[in-house]
């Protein structure tokens, strides 16, 4: 199949469009400091401990992204790390509702996607 690339849009304060790496052997998705700072990401208050696929552990800042692919958008959580190129994890694609397809290398809907927002109203404490 080979390396699988996709064109994404990722928002914070900034968004930007790029083309950025599939990695269905990375749990959350992966792009370097300079990215997020062009985007604006706001980090956790602290670093988290992160495994690598080599099995390196390291302290890596950790925040939220919008994350937009076709007609489907989602917020999703990012790590953010030296790297030497963005990495879209199965995370986010499952909170997309996409897969890969290995026999066309692309991208394709595994569930329908739907987000639903709404309040939430609570009714009063009783005393």
């Amino acid at each position: 199949m080979g390396h699988v690339y996709q064109r994404v849009k990722l928002a914070a304060v900034n968004e930007e469009d790029l083309n950025i790496l599939v990695d269905t052997g990375a749990t959350l998705s992966l792009i370097p400091p300079v990215l997020a700072d062009r985007l604006g990401i706001a980090r956790f208050p602290r670093k988290h401990e992160i495994v690598l696929a080599d099995g390196r552990r390291i302290d890596a800042e950790v925040g939220v992204v919008m994350v937009e692919i076709g007609d489907r958008k989602a917020p999703s959580t990012v790590v953010i790390a030296d790297c030497d190129e963005p990495l879209l994890g199965v995370e986010t694609l499952e909170t997309l509702g996409l897969a890969v397809d290995p026999t066309t290398g692309s991208l394709t809907p595994t569930r329908s996607f739907t987000v639903r927002l709404g309040a939430v109203i609570m009714a009063p404490a009783s005393r």
